[in-house]
């Protein structure tokens, strides 16, 4: 049995209920190593809410330390000159990029998730990749092509999701990474780039390594075959491969709901994970989370439908790829634009 696995995670007070269902399903499923060391980045969680996750964690005999992300301001960094950027989310979203400093300076490498999620199988494969010569690995985002490029990334290139991240502590401190972030904000801070996801994609361009999607299958690789995921994703250019899609939606290991609400289990009943979701929400005392009466859009509903029947898939497969292209990349640039309209307003 291996002996430690460290995890990190983020949380302001409003998503607790969701971080819980998250570290708990985590706690359940983990069970290859003596100590999971769980760490949690701190924007402004309550002391009540700190003691329920520390009781939840002390049920599994792991262990968890809150890290506060304000603790970034007495770094020398000057956060205030970034402020145009934070301004468009909430401090914990960019404080992944500071963690090298933040986390103890004994920890050389650690796993950090997102907590819209759920684990279902063990980490121990991820946490045993080498990464010696990589800042980080991760798996490849299921971003549309035009937002991709209206990032600044060329089609062909590899653009990761950061929501799952074994990530090179000790290559980040040597290397003096969060210099090199707080370089690129400052020099793009007219510039929206998918918060810290996008400063990491460019920053360590061609130095994070590739892995298995099972790591963090995202929303339409949970519930849609590989071709037609691809199509409402709107990826044009290479992803994995079927065959590596397939075995993935077979064996998932974390689930990630990013995204709309419907794909959101605990606003959408209808989730094709929804009662893994609620068993683990039940588990964790936070049932209260999911709201049962949440009413989706028509067009939300609909989509749900004829995913989740033959007739409804083959009339999904009818619908030309150029017009779904035509929809989701309207509303993805729309509300990429929306993001710089608030960086030009508040410069």
């Amino acid at each position: 049995m291996e002996e430690n696995i460290n995890v990190l995670f983020a949380s302001d007070e409003n998503y607790v209920p969701i971080l819980l269902i998250s570290i708990l399903s985590l706690l359940e499923n983990e069970h290859n190593f003596k100590n999971v060391c769980i760490f949690v980045l701190d924007d402004d969680i309550s002391d009540g809410n700190k003691e329920r996750i520390e009781n939840l964690v002390n049920r599994y005999s792991a262990s968890v330390s809150f890290i506060k992300t304000k603790n970034i301001e007495k770094m020398g960094f000057n956060v205030l000159s970034l402020e145009r950027n934070f301004e468009l989310s909430s401090l914990t979203t960019y404080a992944r990029l500071f963690i090298s400093n933040l986390l103890p300076k004994d920890i050389d490498k650690i796993i950090y998730m997102d907590c819209d999620s759920i684990i279902l199988g063990s980490l121990k494969d991820l946490w045993l990749e080498d990464i010696l010569d990589y800042y980080c690995a991760g798996v490849l985002d299921c971003t549309n092509t035009a937002v991709k490029e209206a990032l600044g990334i060329p089609r062909d290139d590899s653009y990761f999701n950061a929501g799952v991240l074994l990530i090179n502590l000790k290559k980040w401190r040597e290397e003096n990474v969060e210099e090199k972030f707080v370089e690129f904000l400052m020099d793009n801070q007219d510039r929206f780039y998918q918060h810290d996801q996008g400063v990491i994609n460019l920053v360590f361009k061609n130095q994070i390594k590739i892995v298995e999607p099972k790591y963090n299958l995202q929303v339409y690789f949970q519930f849609l075959e590989y071709d037609l995921a691809k199509k409402f994703s709107c990826m044009e250019t290479e992803y994995y491969s079927k065959e590596i899609i397939n075995d993935s939606q077979r064996n998932p290991i974390f689930l990630h709901f990013c995204g709309m609400n419907y794909f959101r289990p605990w606003y959408n009943q209808n989730y094709p994970f929804f009662n893994e979701f609620e068993k683990y929400a039940k588990l964790a005392d936070c049932e209260d989370i999911i709201d049962y009466s949440a009413r989706l859009s028509l067009k939300s509903r609909l989509f749900f439908i004829f995913s989740s029947n033959i007739l409804g898939l083959f009339f999904l497969k009818l619908i030309p790829s150029s017009f779904v292209r035509l929809v989701v990349n309207r509303n993805a640039l729309n509300e990429l634009n929306e993001e710089n309209k608030k960086l030009e307003k508040i410069s």
